[in-house]
C-alpha cells in the first residue's frame, strides 16, 4: 500500500454497530470539546465571546456529534488572569452574561443531550474576593482560608524575609508580604491570585457547597484547574535544588525539585474527600459527575490521581503526553507516547488524549497544517476520551499578533507547562464561523483578539459543503467513536518503518479498524500484510486525510 505524506487511513474489515451506553458511563467514552469562552461566539456585539453565544451555537455540536463541552471560567472575576482569578464563585462574570444566560445554556444543552463541564478554579482565588480581605483582617471563619506564614527574619534594610525558598510557576518568590496582617501569603501563580488553604475545614465545606451549587444547576462535571498545587508541605520546608551545584541567584521555578508544592499526598487525600462528597450527594442518581484534575509531570505522580477501585480520587487526570510534541518524532517514539500512558494507567482507569488547549500552541504552529490531521485522527481513534479544542474541527491556525494587540494580562510571565513555550494569545484567536466580517464571531468592528486572516477560506460554513474538508473528516471520526469497536475494542500497536506507525482497534471475532500514520514529510511504501497478522485481502477506507490519495467509502 502506498502511504502518502502525512496522512492517516482507517480501514475496516467488517460492519460496525452503534452501542447504547448507560447514562452513568457517559464520560468514559465521550468527546470533550474545550470552549475558550471569550473567543468562541459573541452574542451582544461587544467583541468578546459569552455564554449566550455558546447557546446560539449548540446545534453546531449536534451536527458534529460532540457530546460534552468544557467551558473555561465564567465566574465573577477581576479578569486579571482572564477568569482564572475568581472573585465570586456563585455569580456570573458580566462580560460573559447573566445567571439567566447560564440557565438557558444548561437547559438547551440538556434538550440536545449535551453535557457541560465547568472549569473550577479552587486552588486560588482573586485577591479581590471577600474571603481574602476578611482573612487579612483575621475575621472568623476566614482567618485561615489562605496560606499565611510569619517572616523568616528581616533583611538589613528592614524588609521581611520570605518563609522559605519556594518559587512561583512564573518565577519570583511564591510569597508576598501583607503589611496589614504582618504576614506573608502564598501564591503558586501571580500575587493577585492567593492560594486557598484547602486544609481548613470550613473552607473545604464551602468549596463543596459551591460545586454542589453548580452541579444542581446543570453542570455535569468539573475540570479542576492547577490541581497538582492544591496542597503544600505543612512544615513549609525548603525545596531542594535539582542541581546541588546551581549557584543561580535568584533561583527559578525550574531550578527546584517541587516535592513540597506539587502532587503531595495531601492533594490526593483532598480529592478523595471531594469524590466521596460527590458520591454521597449524587450517587443515587442515574448519572455520574466527571472530575478531571489538571495534573501533569512525571507519570508516577500523575497516575496516582486515578486512585484505586476502592479509593476513588477522580475520573481521570489530564494526559499531556501529546501537548509537549514540538518536533517530528519517529514511529517508535510516537508509539512510546501512547504506550507509556496505556501501560502505566491502572486497570480500572480511563485513558484520555488531547493535543491542543488554551495554554498550548496549536499543532499547525508546532509542526504544519497537514500534521493536524495526523494528530486529530490519532486522539479520536485511541481508547478512551478524546479532548479537542475549539477550531480543531476546521483546522484553525495561529497567527502573529501585532504589538499592542495582545490581551493577556501579566504577559511578561512565561508558562512552563509545555516545552514549546508560550501559547497564550496566539492559540486563542476568535472562532472562524464564516467568511463575513470578523468571521461571524462578532458584529463589533474590533474583536477582543484579531482574527487569523485566513478566515475567508478556513471557516465552518465553507467547510460544511466540502465533502473531504476537515470539518467533515471530524464528523466522520466522531461518528466512528460511537461504534462498539471504538468504545470497547482492544488496542494493538505496529511501528511499520522508521516513520510509518499503525495501530488497530478490534473486537474478538468481530470488526477491526486499522489506523495508518505517515509521520514524515516524504512518501513511503509499506506492505500492511507483511507486518499485521490476519488482515483480510481487501479493506474499506472509512476516513482519510486530505492529502492521503484515498477517498472514504
Amino acid at each position: 500500500m502506498d502511504i502518502i505524506r502525512k496522512y492517516l487511513v482507517l480501514l475496516l474489515a467488517y460492519n460496525l454497530s452503534d452501542v447504547i451506553l448507560s447514562e452513568k458511563d457517559w464520560w468514559k467514552y465521550t468527546t470533550i470539546y474545550e470552549i475558550y469562552l471569550p473567543s468562541f461566539k459573541d452574542s451582544n456585539g461587544d467583541g468578546i465571546g459569552d455564554l449566550k453565544g455558546v447557546t446560539l451555537m449548540l446545534d453546531h455540536f449536534v451536527d458534529l456529534g460532540v457530546e460534552t463541552l468544557w467551558i473555561t471560567p465564567f465566574f465573577k472575576s477581576t479578569m486579571e488572569n482572564l477568569g482564572y482569578d475568581v472573585a465570586n464563585y456563585t455569580d456570573i462574570e458580566p462580560i460573559y452574561g447573566t445567571m439567566k444566560d447560564f440557565e438557558d445554556l444548561a437547559m438547551e444543552s440538556k434538550k440536545r443531550g449535551i453535557k457541560l463541564v465547568a472549569d473550577f478554579v479552587i486552588n486560588h482565588s482573586s485577591d479581590t474576593h471577600p474571603w481574602f480581605s476578611k482573612s487579612i483582617d483575621r475575621i472568623e471563619p476566614y482567618t485561615n482560608f489562605y496560606v499565611w506564614k510569619d517572616a523568616k527574619g528581616f533583611k538589613e534594610n528592614g524588609d521581611p524575609r520570605p518563609p522559605n525558598n519556594w518559587v512561583g510557576v512564573y518565577d519570583g518568590s511564591a510569597w508576598t508580604w501583607n503589611e496589614k496582617r504582618k504576614q506573608f501569603y502564598y501564591h503558586q501563580f501571580i500575587k493577585e491570585m492567593p492560594d486557598l488553604n484547602l486544609r481548613d475545614l470550613t473552607l473545604k465545606n464551602e468549596l463543596k457547597n459551591i460545586l454542589k451549587y453548580w452541579f444542581d444547576r446543570g453542570i455535569d462535571g468539573g475540570r479542576l484547574d492547577a490541581a497538582r498545587h492544591f496542597m503544600e508541605d505543612l512544615q513549609l520546608r525548603d525545596e531542594p535544588l535539582l542541581d546541588p551545584n546551581n549557584r543561580r541567584d535568584p533561583i527559578t521555578y525550574n531550578d527546584l525539585n517541587h516535592i513540597y508544592t506539587a502532587d503531595i499526598d495531601d492533594t490526593y487525600i483532598f480529592l478523595h474527600e471531594l469524590s466521596e462528597f460527590i458520591d454521597k450527594e449524587y450517587g443515587s442518581k442515574n448519572d455520574e459527575i466527571m472530575i478531571i484534575p489538571e495534573a501533569f509531570g512525571d507519570d508516577g505522580p500523575v497516575m496516582k490521581y486515578y486512585g484505586t477501585p476502592d479509593y476513588k480520587i477522580c475520573s481521570f487526570p489530564f494526559n499531556f503526553h501529546f501537548m509537549s510534541f514540538a518536533q517530528f518524532v519517529t514511529a517508535t517514539e510516537f508509539e512510546h507516547r501512547i504506550q507509556s500512558w496505556l501501560t502505566k494507567m491502572p486497570t480500572h482507569g480511563v485513558a484520555n488524549w488531547g493535543v491542543e488547549t488554551h495554554d498550548h500552541h496549536r499543532v499547525g504552529t508546532r509542526f504544519n497544517a497537514e500534521y493536524e490531521e495526523v494528530m486529530l485522527i490519532t486522539i479520536t481513534m485511541l481508547p478512551g476520551v478524546a479532548m479537542v479544542y475549539y477550531g480543531q474541527e476546521i483546522g484553525m491556525m495561529e497567527s502573529k499578533i501585532r504589538a499592542g494587540e495582545t490581551r493577556i494580562p501579566n504577559s511578561n510571565y512565561v508558562h512552563k507547562w509545555s516545552n514549546e513555550g508560550v501559547a497564550e494569545d496566539q492559540s486563542r484567536l476568535p472562532m472562524q464561523w464564516d467568511n463575513t466580517m470578523n468571521a461571524g464571531f462578532t458584529s463589533n468592528s474590533k474583536p477582543w483578539l484579531p482574527l487569523n486572516s485566513n478566515y475567508w477560506r478556513v471557516n465552518v460554513a465553507e467547510q460544511k459543503h466540502q465533502p473531504y474538508s476537515r470539518y467533515n473528516l471530524f464528523k466522520t471520526l466522531i461518528k466512528l467513536r460511537r461504534s462498539e469497536i471504538l468504545k470497547f475494542g482492544t488496542f494493538k500497536s505496529y511501528p511499520l518503518s522508521t516513520w510509518v506507525y499503525s495501530f488497530s482497534r478490534n473486537v474478538p471475532g468481530g470488526p477491526m479498524i486499522l489506523v495508518v500514520l505517515n509521520l514524515s514529510t516524504e512518501t513511503e511504501i509499506v506492505s500492511l500484510h507483511n507486518h499485521i497478522p490476519n488482515l483480510p485481502a481487501s479493506l474499506v477506507v472509512l476516513a482519510a486525510s486530505a492529502n492521503a490519495g484515498y477517498k472514504r467509502r
